[in-house]
């Protein structure tokens, strides 16, 4: 049951059926209570003005039957009749009716008796034995004095009537009176009494409480929606966990599927390469008569464009390489100085080829790293190249090496094209070209520099480049140099670690 109030709505209906309860409790108790009070004092007045009505009643016997009951004459009679009919007309006396001890009708004032029989047989067993006793009838029919039949309470006091010079048993007097109207207006004034009293009470009572279970409502309606908030943020973040592990899962499988496709072409296009690089060293040497220059030079361009495509097989390689953790660094301890004019006489003839000049400038002289030669080598010439590729000809090119502490800077910079700053965003990610004319222009991959700063990286060193397009680019490495103690360890990368030289 999706209802917001529900322990509301059962205080109220819980409340609204004790309050009737209250009611009908309070108002039978008042009525009990109205009708011993009406009954008391109805046997009070009785026995109060027995003498009189005994007297009365007496003048109607036959002679001798009662306590000084002498012969009457017409004119007593008459005396009595009026004083008969001015006591009923003075009280709410309906009718008189005289019995024998055993309850056989001796007397009545009234020509038609009571519709529902004769004396009440436990009462008028205790007025037998000399008590005068009053009993409450409620729903009689009777015949009024009207002469119609009507429904309505009365009371009938029984009253004992002993011969004094006889000593018999008494006879019994009943008096009987309609209280219709006087208990109803008795039970009413003492119910709208009470029920004024109880109500004011029950309705502070009643808006306490109603205040208090309402607030608890509220209390728990929010409880209850902060919890199913909750519980739909945990599911959800379950659900996107589920989804995120599912497509780390997908495209894992998608980068090992990658890295076996790129392995084996790799591996595939590097056979026959080499071989056909071979065969191409063999044939130049081999070059005689009138067509060997121009042979020598169709076969140097077959090498160059062979060395290429080996670069970028050996490119996508070394990706794979990353990606599988074989990415192996096997660290030696080496001059940097004797490192920098490796890069220099490699990368010479690039540099000449487009005219351009190699500048080594600063000093690495006895700086020595603890690290992988060959990868740092490798890196270097990565960026010596980019700054030849993407410079104009008849630009310099410079490579600067300072120690600073236990770090030693390399930097490379050219007066180039420059990188957008768009670019610059994406420059480290693998596959990326800039989006330029001077880029579309040459041919790779867009792998030199992830290598490079894979390279780094594996060594605990930072790579950082600075560039403005037509101002050039300015690549710089910071790289430990090398401990005292020897050649250092730990590299995420797959170390494969030799000691120190």
């Amino acid at each position: 049951m999706n209802f917001r109030f529900r322990f509301t709505a059962g205080f109220l209906a819980i409340s609204i059926a004790i309050f009737l309860i209250a009611i009908f409790v309070v108002t039978q108790s008042v009525r009990r209570s109205e009708e011993t009070n009406l009954v008391e004092g109805t046997n009070v007045e009785s026995a109060r003005n027995a003498e009189l009505i005994a007297g009365t009643v007496n003048g109607f016997s036959s002679p001798g039957a009662l306590v000084g009951a002498p012969a009457d004459s017409p004119a007593s009679i008459g005396f009595e009749s009026l004083v008969m009919s001015t006591l009923m007309q003075s009280s709410s006396i309906f009718k008189l009716s005289l019995y024998d001890f055993d309850g056989s009708l001796l007397w009545t004032s009234g020509e038609s008796p009571v519709l529902t029989g004769g004396p009440d047989t436990l009462i008028f067993a205790r007025a037998v034995e000399g008590q005068t006793v009053t009993g409450l009838s409620k729903n009689v029919a009777f015949i009024n004095s009207d002469g119609q039949i009507a429904t309505g309470d009365l009371t009938s006091t029984y009253i004992p009537l002993v011969n004094q010079s006889t000593q018999k048993r008494p006879q019994i007097l009943e008096v009987s009176r309609e209280v219709t109207d006087v208990l109803g207006a008795r039970v009413e004034t003492a119910q709208g009494s009470i029920l004024r009293a109880l109500f004011p009470m029950m309705g502070a009572s009643f808006a306490i409480l109603l205040g208090v279970v309402v607030s608890a409502d509220t209390m728990l309606h929010r409880s209850r929606r902060k919890a199913l908030e909750q519980e739909r943020a945990v599911v959800a973040s379950q659900m996107a966990a589920e989804t995120l592990e599912l497509r780390n899962q997908q495209l894992q499988q998608i980068a090992l599927e990658r890295d076996k496709f790129l392995s084996m072409v790799s591996h595939e296009l590097r056979t026959p390469l080499t071989s056909m690089l071979a065969f191409t060293e063999v044939l130049r040497r081999r070059q005689e008569g009138a067509s060997r220059d121009a042979n020598i030079d169709h076969l140097d361009l077959m090498r160059r464009n062979g060395d290429h495509l080996n670069t970028l097989i050996e490119e996508l390689l070394e990706v794979t390489r990353i990606h599988t953790d074989h990415f192996e660094i096997v660290k030696d301890r080496f001059d940097l100085q004797e490192l920098i004019d490796d890069v220099a006489r490699t990368a010479a003839p690039l540099v000449r080829t487009r005219r351009q000049t190699l500048r080594i400038t600063g000093s690495a002289a006895n700086t020595r790293l603890d690290a992988d030669r060959k990868r740092i080598l490798q890196m270097m010439m990565n960026l010596v190249s980019n700054a030849s590729l993407y410079s104009p000809e008849e630009t310099a090119i410079t490579v600067d090496a300072q120690k600073q502490g236990a770090l030693v800077k390399v930097s490379v910079k050219d007066e180039g094209y420059g990188i957008s700053e768009k670019d610059q965003k994406h420059l480290f990610e693998q596959f990326f070209r800039g989006n330029s004319e001077h880029t579309r222009s040459q041919s790779g991959l867009g792998l030199g520099l992830p290598i490079a700063m894979a390279i780094v990286d594996a060594h605990g060193g930072k790579l950082s480049l600075k560039s403005q397009a037509g101002s050039g680019t300015e690549v710089t490495v910071l790289i430990p140099t090398a401990s005292e103690s020897g050649a250092k360890s730990g590299s995420h990368f797959g170390v494969d670690e030799t000691p120190a030289a």
